[in-house]
């Protein structure tokens, strides 16, 4: 009976071993947003190859008021890829080799992770690659970073029962934003930086005509909101869309919804404060409105980038309730 026992032990760790070994518990990712681990030669680094990637990798991010790359490339020679480098999230590898392809690995070595990987014959193919599948590489990685900070939010959340009951909406708002204020169909919430502020604002509009999707009724809405909620230290000061500088906007969907993301800076109406936003309108036919997530930002100085990736991500989960 004893030997039974014991064997059927034996068995038991056998079995959670192997599924141990298939299973392999990876280590946390490391590595701060929008930054990219980059293995390649130094010498290449150095070379056309290495302009060519920084090209399109650290061009400028778009609507910020002072320049800032798309990503921050940190460049390593493959000699260097050992443990401590294998779990930064985001890699992008450049190989030369005989299986020429642009190939993708999540998790590989740490978790959450993307690994990118260009192999090419010689530079010259690896350029062609690079030049083929560059929006589609920009496209999942900035995809992923949104996915990594929606997942950390989620870890200690706001209870968002008021806004689910006052505009019908579901969103995920970390609990470091604090409520600043709350009127019918308007909230605005606050997170205190270092040398600033980051900022959320959540109401709906109404949805009249087919002229309320166009993008220059986002500005007309966005300003009139600024007017009236927004106010600046000052008296008859309020935030409004800075003017002499046009936004970029484009048609995307956000949980299965049509929206129109606008992005550009704003200013004070009167006084010197101004910055970044960035803004998503979605159309709810069903009951004749707009909800409106837009996320701002207010730090003269430090770089913004980073917040308002994070902004993004946050307002990326609003979901209309039926």
């Amino acid at each position: 009976m004893k030997k039974y026992i014991i064997y059927t032990i034996i068995i038991g760790f056998s079995i959670l071993s192997c599924q141990n070994d298939h299973h392999k518990i990876l280590p946390e990712s490391t590595g701060k947003t929008h930054n990219i681990l980059l293995i390649m030669n130094d010498s290449d680094w150095k070379a056309s190859l290495g302009d060519s990637i920084r090209k399109y990798f650290a061009v400028e991010y778009s609507d910020l008021p002072q320049a800032e790359p798309l990503f921050t490339l940190h460049q390593a020679s493959p000699a260097l890829f050992t443990n401590i480098f294998k779990t930064i999230r985001d890699i992008l590898v450049i190989k030369k080799g005989e299986q020429p392809g642009v190939r993708y690995f999540e998790n590989k070595f740490a978790e959450p992770q993307l690994i990118v990987q260009i192999e090419g014959k010689d530079k010259a193919q690896i350029k062609q690659l690079l030049q083929k599948n560059v929006r589609e590489i920009i496209k999942r990685f900035r995809a992923f970073e949104i996915k990594n900070l929606q997942e950390r939010h989620r870890k200690a959340l706001r209870n968002s029962a008021d806004i689910e009951k006052d505009l019908g909406i579901h969103i995920e708002i970390p609990d470091y934003f604090v409520l600043v204020d709350h009127q019918k169909n308007f909230f605005w919430f606050r997170r205190d930086l270092k040398n600033g502020e980051a900022d959320i604002l959540l109401y709906s509009v109404p949805l009249k005509d087919a002229s309320d999707l166009k993008g220059n009724r986002v500005l007309f809405y966005r300003d009139s909101i600024g007017k009236k909620y927004i106010p600046g230290p000052l008296d008859k000061t309020y935030m409004k869309s800075e003017s002499n500088i046009s936004p970029s906007q484009m048609q995307i969907k956000i949980n299965g919804k049509k929206a129109i993301e606008t992005r550009g800076l704003w200013n004070m109406k009167n006084d010197f404060m101004g910055g970044p936003y960035i803004n998503y309108t979605i159309p709810d036919k069903k009951h004749k409105r707009m909800i409106v997530g837009e996320g701002f930002i207010y730090a003269p100085a430090i770089d913004k980038r980073d917040y308002i990736v994070q902004l993004e991500a946050i307002l990326k989960t609003i979901k209309l309730k039926d």
